[in-house]
């Protein structure tokens, strides 16, 4: 790898506007080649839609969660569970400014009606921080489906995505998903196809949830079969991402680089976190970029809200996790187009 000489921290801060009092500059990235956009492509956030390239500079994180609000499933409890971090909307709306100085300009929260979402939350955070929020609208697995699912068929699920996607102005369709340590359901499959269905009548993205590393009963092509029933009704691949690919143990990356061959993006949306510790993922991702896929990979962290050690926040993808990659020898050019540009090109679309 060749060396590089490396900007004064003066620098930094002229180029990226970052305050010196956070003690976190983002990273210097060498000149790489902007991505290039159909003619009338935006990205839909809550308050407005940009141009691409209004984004560009600042990372772009695919799936977070800053309202989210899940039903309990597990044993009974002595005492109900208390409530979510992202419940209180003033300490997610801190978190966010924080995220921000760390380099940030750009969330997509992956909750619906179905998780909990809380909108007016949404808005409230796109409206009183510098970063922009992209809504999303679907469905999260069939154990929450709204009792009505069940009785409509695809295309009366998808003409009401269509119709909320556009009231609501949600910049994407996700996070889709498949009940844990099982196999799509009939239902599941009919949702997913409603959903792309939905994106044929809207241009908008998907990205979908698989849940690897929750039992032994995930079938290893699960985040393919995802693509299969999206394909069916005729969603091209390359506007889905198929979600939490980085919960399979897999340090040959087979899966993931079949998922990418056919020109789907693999989402790495649960670094610092999940099942799979973040130094095998680092080994997945070295496998997947020697295959020639890093136009293909996602990250971001799949954040609710609640700092750890090991979370420290919603910019944790930028301040934790690449830094891994960076001691793995990942090129900063290709750290770049990761973190820059691949989320842009997902969430790019031209309204219909």
């Amino acid at each position: 790898m060749k060396a590089r000489i490396k900007p004064t921290r003066r620098e930094v801060i002229e180029i990226f506007g970052v305050s010196a009092a956070s003690g976190i500059l983002p990273t210097v990235i060498s000149a790489a080649k902007s991505p290039a956009f159909p003619k009338g492509a935006v990205i839909r956030t809550l308050l407005k839609d940009l141009p691409p390239s209004a984004l560009a500079g600042k990372a772009t994180l695919f799936h977070e969660h800053l309202s989210i609000d899940l039903p309990y499933f597990g044993p009974p409890l002595p005492t109900p569970p208390p409530p979510p971090a992202t419940a209180d909307v003033n300490h997610i709306i801190g978190e966010i400014r924080v995220a921000s100085q760390e380099g940030v300009g750009c969330i997509v929260d992956a909750g619906h009606t179905d998780m909990g979402r809380n909108l007016d939350h949404l808005k409230q955070i796109a409206n009183r921080t510098p970063v922009h929020i992209v809504a999303s609208g679907g469905y999260y697995m069939q154990r929450v489906y709204p009792p009505d699912v069940a009785s409509r068929n695809e295309d009366q699920i998808a003409d009401g995505l269509a119709r909320e996607a556009l009231a609501n102005r949600y910049g994407a369709f996700g996070e889709i998903g498949e009940n844990p340590d099982a196999a799509m359901s009939n239902e599941e499959r009919k949702v997913f196809r409603a959903v792309g269905k939905a994106h044929l009548r809207t241009n908008l993205p998907i990205f979908t949830h698989n849940a690897y590393g929750t039992g032994p009963n995930v079938p290893r092509d699960a985040g393919l079969r995802q693509l299969d029933v999206l394909e069916s009704v005729g969603v091209k691949p390359q506007r889905v991402v198929i979600g939490h690919s980085c919960c399979l143990d897999d340090p040959t990356a087979d899966i993931i680089k079949q998922t990418a061959k056919r020109g789907a993006y693999v989402g790495f949306d649960r670094v610092t976190g999940g099942r799979v510790p973040d130094a095998k993922k680092v080994v997945m991702i070295q496998a997947f970029l020697d295959a020639g896929y890093a136009d293909r990979l996602l990250i971001c962290s799949d954040f609710t809200g609640r700092r750890s050690l090991a979370r420290p926040g919603y910019g944790n993808t930028l301040t934790a996790f690449l830094p891994l990659l960076r001691q793995a020898g990942i090129k900063e050019e290709t750290l770049h187009s990761i973190m820059y540009d691949n989320p842009l090109r997902f969430l790019a679309f031209v309204p219909k």
